[in-house]
Parts: structure tokens; sequence; C-alpha cells
């Protein structure tokens, strides 16, 4: 199917362009919600989204990233307005200042990756997927190092996820890129999650599928505790209610893992169409009327076009809108 307005999105944005829509700190703090204000605010959850009628307030973990770019900040607006304490104090402005001010001095230059934490200092990925029905969980393959490291789903910037999003307006239009992952399950009913949770690596081809049909189990239990969660901040008393509207996986791999688990030779599943699947994996958690879709991998290194990235997500885009946000789900178990 095309669709006439990818022309839109078929230049990648420089990294600048990602900049000046905040996709370069994804350690900020954001206000989420339509009606963002002081008198406005969710509670924290325990599984890192707060839910109420109106916004949540992410703080992300800090970093030395976060701490540079702070403390840098502070000392520009201290040195430009005077303040000779802090100046004085700044190892930084005492070197810059002893320096000979008509000697040219080269700048060392440094990606943003570097500036993140190792992966052993990192943050890591929780899930993002609060304890209401959702009407969209995304479902990864696991986290890259990247994202890991960020602390934040599919932060790599060779990454389309957010553009897609952003593009095809699952993502609402207060959601600029990947620091805003925690605002997406409160205010635009998505979440997000992987199958190999907890284990960072970039290259899928490093798990065999053993290893990922091994994490099978694991995200099931995590699935069904969603759906617990939600059932519960309902009152649902038939334990399906609390299920999301759609799921859809964001590439092929992880889900051709579970299809075919528990099967060999010419009953294994080889070949897979994008968009929705009738089959489902053994052990499979929510109810089997759950549409799943598989989508078209969002990673920089799946080579495709624009178009044929996006049009699948696009579809994607017009089943969603269908289903209102909030849900108002009504258990028949309590009629």
């Amino acid at each position: 199917m095309s669709h006439p307005n990818l022309g839109l999105y078929s230049v990648r944005p420089s990294l600048r362009q990602l900049g000046a829509t905040g996709m370069t700190n994804p350690f900020e703090s954001f206000q989420c919600g339509k009606g963002v204000g002081p008198s406005h605010a969710h509670t924290t959850s325990h599984s890192g989204i707060g839910h109420g009628p109106a916004t949540c307030s992410i703080h992300r973990k800090s970093s030395a990233y976060a701490r540079r770019q702070t403390s840098s900040t502070a000392r520009t607006a201290d040195s430009d307005s005077g303040n000779p304490d802090l100046t004085s104090q700044s190892p930084h402005v005492e070197e810059c200042s002893n320096r000979s001010s008509t000697t040219p001095q080269k700048r060392k230059r440094s990606s943003k990756a570097d500036e993140l934490p190792s992966l052993q200092d990192a943050p890591g990925l929780p899930e993002r997927l609060g304890d209401h029905p959702l009407r969209l969980i995304i479902v990864g393959h696991n986290p890259s190092d990247h994202a890991w490291r960020s602390g934040h789903y599919y932060s790599n910037p060779s990454n389309w996820m957010w553009r897609i999003l952003v593009a095809t307006h699952i993502a609402p239009a207060h959601i600029t890129g990947p620091q805003h992952d925690g605002c997406m399950p409160a205010d635009a009913g998505v979440g997000f999650t992987d199958v190999g949770s907890g284990i960072p690596g970039t290259h899928s081809s490093q798990f065999d599928s053993a290893t990922f049909q091994s994490w099978g189990s694991g995200f099931y239990a995590r699935l069904a505790a969603h759906v617990a969660r939600a059932c519960d901040s309902i009152g649902c008393k038939c334990g399906k209610c609390g299920a999301p509207a759609l799921v859809a996986f964001s590439g092929k791999r992880q889900w051709s893992e579970l299809i075919n688990t528990g099967r060999r030779g010419h009953k294994k599943i080889t070949k897979f169409d994008v968009g929705p699947q009738s089959l489902r994996p053994e052990g499979w958690p929510l109810p089997a009327n759950t549409p799943v879709w598989v989508m078209t991998s969002t990673s920089g290194a799946s080579p495709m076009t624009t178009e044929a990235r996006m049009a699948p997500w696009h579809d994607l885009s017009q089943h969603l809108a269908q289903v209102p946000w909030p849900r108002d789900v009504t258990c028949p178990a309590t009629i």
C-alpha cells in the first residue's frame, strides 16, 4: 500500500535537527500529559509510570552526561551574570582562562554515545507498561547497548522508531523522542517491552534460537503480570479485560523465535508477512482475540526503503485510531 504522506519523511533528519526536537539528551526531565501544569500530576507506580487524570512527571535517572550538561550550563550562566564564586571554582573556566587567547585550540570531538554511562553503570531499561489497559504494546527483541545505557527505548539515533511514531501520529504531538518513552503509556496508551528484557546487546545475531526461546517464559509472565495489574485497575473479574487492544512486534525475528518454539524440521514456519498474524505461540498469555501484528524493523541496520519501512506502521496507526484513549473497558463479569 502506498501512502501519499511518506514523502514528508523520506529524508532522515540531521543530528542538529534531532537536537532541536530534544532527541539528543535522553536524560532530561519531562512533564507528561496534554494539560501540563503544576495542578495536574500523576503519581509514579512501581512499574515505572504514573496514572491519573491528566499528567505525569517523569524524572530520569541522572548520569555523568546529564551532570556534565547541567553543570556546564550553570557555569556559563553564572559566568555571564558575574558570579565570581562558581566561576572561580570551575576547573573548566580556570583552564580556559590560563590559555593564551592568541593560540587556537583544537577541540576533541566525541560522540553522544561516548558521553553515556558504561553498560555496567547504566540505568538499564525497565518496561514501560504502566498499570492500566493499553491501546498498544510494542515488543522489541532485546535492549540495544545504546538503549540500555540511555535508559530509553529505541534511543539510538540510527533507529527509526521515534520518527515513525511521530510521523504516523501513534505518538501524540507533545511526544518527540525516546526521552518521552515513560510518558507514552499514560498519554497515548502505548507501552514498550522486549522479549529479552534486561539483557542488553546490539546485535541480535549474538543470541541463538535456544537462548532467545529461553526468554519466552519470562516474557509471557511479564505480559500476564501487566494484564493482572490492568484488570485490578478497572475492577475486572474475568481476568481478560486488562489485555492491550493491540500488540505489535517491531521486527520479524522475535515473533519467529516465539512461534517456532517447540517446532522442528518441516514444522518450523520460516516466512511471515508483516501485518496481522493468525497463529499464536504455545503458552501465549493474552486472549486469543487480541490482535498481534508483526511490523517492519525500525533498526537502521535493516536495509529497506522508507516507504517499505513505514507503510505497515501507517496501517497500524489507522487501526489504532479506532481505539479511544483512555480506553472505556467494562468487564462483562461485573454486569
